[in-house]
């Protein structure tokens, strides 16, 4: 086994943090990752396979240390106190039956849902359902140990070991965010603060005249059980891309565009109306050179805000004007114009676990936690994943996150569009959940249709059938499996 030393100690940065200090008022911070593989493999080589990760990623043996003022990340020596963990945090799942979407789901809920110890260990939990030819693999990394750019890793490490392949040993990087959103010199502090403040004022100016359009929200004074669907986009990749050329922007633009369409279509008649989508933001590429390219294992993520009005606008301009935010967005974390908020965020251990926990749990009593109409984070096409000529493929891939709003994951592989969605239970019912997706996917195909293409291309694309969204699906919770 690759050893580690005993002790290993870092700081945790703002954002993980956080995700310490509301665990167990929001549940905990889940990412469950759905793996459909091409081909059966023995329990034996998945279990190495599985053991050999958390050898060969410090992180995955990490525990979260209570200081006498602050938490910080403890590394665990890989040594026999790791394999017990490893035996409770590794199952075999052979009663569900890997054929059996509904199952699947179900168990995926259950995941997203399941307390694990940050202070104990470890914080991952790994499940295989053996199947004659399609066995599946479930694997759930804790938020606060890394993000989905980390779950990507993991995944591609996974897949070159159950090919035979070799992995690296990841080293230890736990840099502050400041350095992705702080300028290069500190006399451009002074400037660089006034214009990320104004950017703030400006938006909440802008938003404080509209009115945001939600799925029907019941007003709850605490967190709830988490629950998500599983989401095939009724469009291939193919004629999505096809049509994001023809319109002039990415297809991830393409994507956020349809989500805030069909927002905006709950009230047309209303000038008012607005879709605020918060997106995601992989700030790795903004640390300084020398850290651009390294694995920076754990959590560097950052978000912007797009705000569309005007339900009257047409498709083709809807999706230019996403384009012209999606781009000022970016473009402000290019510039060093995020650093306000961010600035703030970096005191944020300072308060501590409680007092972090209590304000989330204020917020969320009070109603007052931001309003947004979705949140949108995308992993892009990662059909990178399968290493090349390799026996093993993974050929379904459904990555979900816990989040206090909605939440949509957007992710290609081989032609398929997949938009996994979580939420809160509490806010809404899976009967609002399906009307919605249901409505998002006619909004794809209206924008295809707009673009001059003809959505029926898809059957070139490699595309699949979407899951039935109609409202009589049945409702899949984290109860499911016992009911």
């Amino acid at each position: 086994m690759v050893q580690a030393v005993d002790a290993i100690t870092h700081a945790l940065n703002r954002t993980e943090h956080g995700y310490a200090a509301i665990d167990g008022a929001a549940g905990s911070m889940a990412q469950p990752y759905m793996i459909r593989l091409n081909a059966p493999v023995a329990e034996a080589d998945v279990r190495r396979a599985m053991r050999s990760l958390v050898s060969h990623h410090p992180r995955l043996r990490g525990v979260v240390a209570p200081g006498l003022y602050f938490c910080r990340l403890r590394i665990l020596p890989d040594d026999e106190l790791v394999d017990q963990l490893f035996s409770v945090a590794y199952r075999v799942e052979a009663h569900i039956n890997a054929q059996d979407a509904a199952a699947l789901e179900a168990y995926q809920n259950q995941m997203l849902n399941e307390v694990m110890p940050l202070e104990r260990g470890l914080n991952v939990r790994m499940r295989f359902m053996p199947h004659a030819s399609q066995p599946v693999i479930l694997f759930c990394l804790h938020h606060l140990f890394g993000d989905g750019r980390t779950c990507m890793q993991l995944v591609g490490d996974l897949l070159k070991l159950l090919n035979g392949q070799a992995i690296e040993v990841q080293p230890l990087e736990t840099p502050s965010m400041l350095g992705a959103v702080a300028p290069a010199h500190w006399w451009q502090w002074p400037r660089q603060i006034w214009r990320s403040r104004q950017h703030k004022v400006n938006e909440a100016k802008r938003q404080a005249g509209l009115h945001i359009q939600q799925l029907p929200m019941r007003t709850t004074t605490h967190f709830s059980v988490n629950a998500m669907r599983q989401h095939r986009v009724s469009v291939g990749s193919a004629v999505l891309r096809q049509a994001a050329r023809k319109l002039g922007v990415s297809l991830n633009t393409f994507m956020v565009s349809a989500v805030a369409q069909s927002f905006l279509d709950q009230a047309p008649d209303d000038p008012q109306a607005a879709a605020v989508i918060r997106i995601s933001v992989d700030l790795r590429r903004h640390y300084p050179e020398s850290r651009q390219f390294g694995p920076l294992w754990g959590n560097h993520v950052g978000a912007f805000l797009v705000t569309e009005d005007d339900p009257r606008k047409s498709l083709p301009d809807r999706v230019r004007s996403v384009g012209a935010h999606v781009k000022e967005g970016l473009d402000r974390f290019a510039r060093r114009e995020m650093f306000w908020a961010y600035l703030l965020e970096e005191a944020m251990p300072l308060l501590g676990r409680t007092l972090i926990g209590h304000v989330a749990h204020q917020l969320k009593r009070q109603n007052k936690l931001p309003k947004i109409s979705c949140h949108c984070t995308s992993l892009g096409d990662v059909s990178g994943i399968n290493p090349p000529g390799a026996a093993i493929r993974v050929i379904e891939f459904q990555p979900i996150v816990t989040s206090v709003a909605l939440l949509m994951v957007m992710v290609e592989l081989d032609g398929v569009f997949y938009l996994p969605t979580s939420w809160q239970r509490s806010d809404n019912t899976v009967q609002e959940i399906d009307a919605c997706l249901a409505r998002l996917d006619r909004t794809f195909e209206r924008l295809v249709r707009e673009a001059g293409i003809d959505p029926a291309g898809q059957a070139a694309s490699g595309a699949v059938q979407r899951d039935d969204p109609s409202p009589s699906r049945p409702l899949v919770t984290c109860d499911s499996l016992n009911a």
